[in-house]
């Protein structure tokens, strides 16, 4: 299972909709989140077709701007909680009766004098019921100052009351691999800026879970996010092996080898 989350900047480019595809189909997602799609419902019905994921909620954009999107296939049963221009909130039943979870894309607004509805939108949603929970997508913000480089710098309280909002809600990073900034301006010189704007959060009863998930960061060419991949396998109750000792005769050979040993 996994779980795909990207800023697609607009569902429009060629190269957007091949690079997804080819994502799509290596990674065979249990759920693809995407933002500013810039699209509306005929652009993201012809989307599902080329992805083969026929199932989904889709938020249309307002002009030129925004839309979000959470696809699945056909066959996974996903339940609808609530949506926003900002959020799609969902729950996703296991077929192998191992329970459910709850996975929600979203999106930090991009105006950094609204940024505090997006906190408060969080923590409203964090108390509408408890269940394991996962939260992916741009947030739009950076958690601390190493997770800047270039240009200005970040307003420290910005910073905090992210911190805060995820604290309230008892999310966590789940870390990454690969690339450390998931964003870039794509401009040279003082004002060239990269930002981990784009993350996978959770919270314990999630973790515990899917103690084993790992998300990476996919570069997406020259596209400014790159794409967010969360790799999901459940954790089963392993048995203690009570391993072998094997001693080589090679270390007796080693200078002070003796005098370790005692």
């Amino acid at each position: 299972m996994s779980v795909l989350a990207w800023n697609c900047r607009g569902l429009g480019s060629t190269l957007a909709v091949r690079l997804l595809t080819e994502e799509v189909r290596s990674k065979n997602p249990t759920l693809v989140f995407l933002v500013g799609t810039k699209a509306q419902l005929n652009r993201i019905k012809e989307l599902q077709q080329k992805l083969e994921l026929t199932q989904g909620i889709v938020v249309p954009s307002d002009g030129q701007s925004g839309g979000l999107v959470l696809l699945w296939k056909e066959g996974t049963v996903v339940h609808f909680k609530s949506c926003s221009y900002t959020h799609i909130d969902v729950v996703v039943m296991e077929d192998d009766g191992g329970g459910s979870w709850r996975a929600m894309g979203f999106y930090g607004h991009p105006d950094t004098g609204m940024r505090s509805s997006s906190w408060d939108l969080l923590k409203i949603l964090h108390s509408q019921y408890v269940l394991p929970w996962v939260v992916f997508g741009d947030f739009n913000e950076i958690l601390h100052v190493d997770e800047k480089l270039g240009w200005k710098e970040r307003d420290s309280n910005q910073m905090k009351a992210f911190r805060e909002s995820l604290n309230v809600c008892g999310l966590f990073d789940l870390g990454f691999i690969g690339q450390r900034y998931t964003w870039c301006n794509w401009r040279f010189g003082d004002q060239r800026t990269l930002l981990r704007l784009d993350r996978m959060v959770a919270n314990d009863g999630w973790r515990a879970k899917f103690l084993e998930a790992m998300v990476y960061h996919v570069s997406m060419a020259a596209l400014d996010h790159c794409l967010l991949a969360l790799s999901l396998k459940k954790s089963k109750p392993q048995r203690k092996r009570h391993k072998r000792f094997f001693f080589e005769v090679m270390w007796a050979r080693e200078g002070g080898c003796k005098e370790v040993i005692e």
